[in-house]
């Protein structure tokens, strides 16, 4: 009878098991293992070849050099759980009430006071983790002959051609005005401009429109002007804070009803001219 509960346990395991004993390799659920142990959670890889990144995203993997990947065969920590096809590869951490000196340096805990918080040990006290990536900064402004720039009819228009000032983490384009989010979150946009000297007329109005993914105006600062008979300077401006997902796209744009044709922009490319710097855009991601 002992002989013969071996005999099932040794079929049993050999149903569930595959091993490699040339690369001393051992796979669950595969007879294609491709590390020091590989279990196959969905049962689809294929007998032999390539595994494809969808099917290794129910997979786990224990390297020769004891490395553990979940839904990645090839983990570059010692925990690696970055799927290219996985929706959630989320890592749970928990709570502990062990001292940071018990711990030891580098360990992560989840603490529920106060709201909820991740920490960190130092070796010593538990530290509170804080993330501070670089935040977008953009300042840019327009450098372009009189006359240069002009802005049709009642058509909201972007403005091309900026010169940037400041941009430390590349979101914005100067060459089409356009800011891409490199997080969500809510992003302050400050957009100045001046038309050259043209004379109003009752009940014309220039507006600055800050454009989200080309076709959703999501704020409007308008100037409108009363009756006068003589030249003016219409100039506009306009400060908001506009909410962004990751990805999203802004571009601030000018409509204007002031003049019936194309009316240009104040703008000069010496900064010693009277017509220099009133064409500006800053963007502060908060």
């Amino acid at each position: 009878m002992k002989n013969l509960n071996y005999l099932v346990k040794g079929i049993l395991v050999s149903g569930c098991l595959s091993f490699n004993f040339t690369n001393a390799q051992v796979g669950i659920n595969t007879a294609n293992p491709q590390a020091m142990l590989h279990v196959d959670g969905g049962k689809d890889n294929p007998a032999s070849g390539n595994i494809t990144s969808v099917q290794a995203a129910n997979d786990m993997v224990i390297t020769s050099s004891g490395e553990m990947g979940i839904g990645t065969l090839s983990p570059a920590v010692k925990i690696d759980a970055r799927s290219t096809d996985n929706t959630d590869n989320s890592i749970g951490i928990g709570e502990t009430s062990q001292a940071a000196s018990v711990a030891g340096g580098g360990a992560v805990r989840y603490n529920p006071l106060n709201g909820g918080k991740m920490q960190y040990s130092d070796g010593v006290v538990w530290q509170d983790l804080i993330s501070t990536p670089t935040k977008a900064v953009v300042v840019a402004n327009i450098e372009a002959a009189s006359f240069a720039i002009k802005i049709p009819y009642q058509v909201s228009t972007g403005i091309l051609g900026w010169n940037e000032i400041t941009d430390p983490t590349g979101d914005f384009t100067p060459a089409t005005g356009t800011f891409t989010a490199p997080r969500t979150g809510v992003y302050l946009v400050s957009f100045t401009y001046d038309f050259v000297r043209i004379p109003i007329e009752s009940g014309y109005f220039s507006e600055a429109r800050y454009v989200v993914n080309g076709n959703a105006t999501v704020k409007k600062c308008v100037k409108s002007f009363s009756n006068i008979s003589k030249q003016a300077q219409v100039a506009g401006s306009c400060v908001a804070g506009v909410q962004l997902n990751k990805g999203d796209t802004l571009q601030p744009q000018i409509y204007q009803s002031v003049y019936n044709g194309s009316l240009s922009l104040r703008t000069n490319t010496s900064s010693s001219s009277n017509d220099y710097g009133f064409v500006n855009i800053s963007i502060l991601e908060q």
